[in-house]
């Protein structure tokens, strides 16, 4: 089964990212894992109850919207918490964990843009990998007013 996956970040980006990853799953088949990624200050509670920060009601109103976009498109889709102390590790063994074909992960800005670079690059090549694609819904950098995000998706046979 084609597993794609979206790491929640803001609002307005995994709604963005539901909708095309939820597309692409209808069209192959596959489900939806909504990632749920909570850092944790202090590595000694990885994998504990203490370090798992429950989510917000605002968290909670967001996932039962992006569930619902997933049932919009008729697609299976299940949120999956992670604890995590390094964003790029977390991203690639959440991939190695799920089996997961697809990503939607949302790389966070440095102030180095080389830094940031560096961590696509880095994330791409260990995704590839794993056979694993990367879309981060990145802004072109010449933005017109109506850009959109927008994956091709090949017809399902």
């Amino acid at each position: 089964m084609n597993i794609i996956v979206v790491q929640m970040a803001d609002r307005q980006w995994t709604m963005q990212a539901m909708h095309l990853a939820s597309a692409m799953a209808r069209n192959t088949g596959g489900k939806v894992v909504l990632l749920h990624l909570i850092q944790i200050a202090n590595p000694a509670l990885l994998n504990t109850q203490l370090g798992i920060t429950p989510p917000t009601r605002q968290e909670y109103a967001n996932i039962d919207d992006y569930a619902s976009v997933a049932e919009d498109y008729g697609v299976e889709v299940i949120l999956q918490p992670m604890q995590y102390e390094s964003y790029v590790d977390a991203i690639i063994q959440s991939v190695e964990h799920l089996k997961a074909s697809i990503i939607f992960a949302r790389v966070p800005e440095s102030i180095i843009a080389l830094w940031r670079k560096f961590q696509l690059w880095n994330m791409q090549r260990q995704l590839a990998a794993q056979k694993c694609q990367l879309y981060t819904l990145d802004q072109p950098a010449q933005i017109s007013q109506d850009w959109t995000p927008a994956v091709t998706v090949k017809a399902a046979k």
